[in-house]
């Protein structure tokens, strides 16, 4: 092991032989140090400036003698609990590149571990390549989202025009670019806002899952930000099968925000969830198999702080996907957030059917997941 390991920003309290180190406000970290060995090595590794092959002797001017494998070993364990990083990590980008992504490269600090620097997960994203559908209102803050990681370059697909009511929450655009394509006024704003991220418009419609494929060729993830035609989301699923990549989709129905994932060939994917609820609408009361009497007009209730709330998730779950970071939050399960009762939240997972022609050409049957999936709504 080499480099210099540095703990991470993380509070320490110690009292009679008792460690606790606060790694993130829901996780404690509790550690027996009657020696007072790991109190002195920790305080060794918040100063980050020794490296390894001198760890021992850092530790000897403090009364501790330890061999090179017992310091070896501390440090696997305690990168094992997250809590280590490479102090020097940030050296592999160039000037302009760490004070451009500071604040991201920060972030990444939470999931770097000495041998996964921050700067890697950066490099990870600045490399890839994705294929938007929809600019927007959904579309354009998820763009905005993407140039600001630093994304390498987005395929942006959309067939409408700026128009004034857009200007309510899509913020890419201004009253210049009123009468223009979507498109290339949103690439026109990613442009002038920064270089790092070059957006390819595509002034299309979306009408079937070949358009997706030839669109989506070397694209690393799909994200799906429209709502038509009204299987889009199936259309979405079986292109990225072909494709092999995952996607991320999510919107507005009424007053309930939900997100969701497929990766295909690892979960469950969205032919599954439509199976599953064909199966579930046989076991409804007869008066819930039947048409509705009414139906709610369709009425754009997408505000500014809504758009931003859940193109801010969507792409975070897009993040997860480019970095492997962290494992998908909303992977074959329904992320959920009702506006109008009090923010509340809920996951609604789905399972893998047993008759997916997709699934099932990909990879065996996935374990069951509990969960209804009435809680959802329709699901676009």
């Amino acid at each position: 092991m080499h480099g210099r390991p540095r703990l991470k920003p993380v509070t320490l309290h110690g009292s009679d032989g008792q460690l606790i180190l606060w790694q993130r406000a829901l996780k404690r970290i509790h550690i027996d140090d009657s020696s007072g060995s790991i109190k002195a090595i920790l305080q060794i590794l918040a100063i980050g400036e020794y490296p390894v092959s001198e760890l021992g002797r850092a530790m000897a001017e403090r009364g501790f003698a330890v061999s090179a494998e017992e310091i070896a070993a501390v440090l696997s364990a305690l990168d094992d609990l997250g809590v280590l990083e490479d102090a020097d990590g940030d050296d592999v980008l160039d000037d302009a590149a760490r004070e451009r992504h500071q604040s991201n490269l920060r972030f990444y600090d939470l999931f770097a571990r000495l041998g996964r620097t921050s700067a890697s997960f950066h490099q990870s994203v600045a490399r890839s390549r994705v294929l938007l559908l929809g600019a927007g209102g959904l579309g354009s803050g998820i763009l905005q989202s993407l140039v600001g990681l630093g994304v390498g370059e987005v395929t942006l697909v959309d067939i409408d025009i700026v128009e004034t009511k857009n200007l309510a929450r899509q913020f890419v655009y201004g009253l210049g670019a009123v009468g223009r394509p979507k498109v290339t006024a949103a690439r026109d704003w990613a442009a002038s806002y920064s270089s790092g991220t070059m957006v390819r418009p595509v002034h299309q419609r979306i009408a079937d899952a070949a358009a997706v494929v030839t669109l989506g060729a070397g694209a690393d993830i799909v994200v799906c930000a429209i709502d038509t035609p009204d299987d889009i989301h199936l259309i979405v699923n079986e292109a990225c099968f072909t494709l092999g990549v995952p996607f991320v989709a999510g919107g507005l129905s009424y007053s309930t925000l939900s997100y969701w994932s497929v990766e295909p060939g690892r979960t469950p994917c969205r032919l599954c969830l439509e199976r599953h609820r064909g199966d579930e609408a046989l076991t409804l009361p007869p008066i819930l198999r039947q048409p509705p009497l009414i139906e709610p007009r369709p009425v754009n209730r997408a505000t500014g702080p809504v758009v931003q709330l859940i193109s801010g998730l969507m792409s975070m779950e897009v993040t997860r996907y480019l970095t492997r970071a962290d494992p998908p939050v909303a992977a074959a399960a329904y992320q959920v957030i009702e506006l109008a009762d009090r923010m509340e939240t809920s996951c609604a997972p789905w399972q893998q059917h047993p008759e997916c022609r997709l699934c099932a050409a990909a990879n065996p049957p996935v374990p069951a997941r509990a969960g209804s999936l009435h809680s959802v709504g329709a699901g676009r």
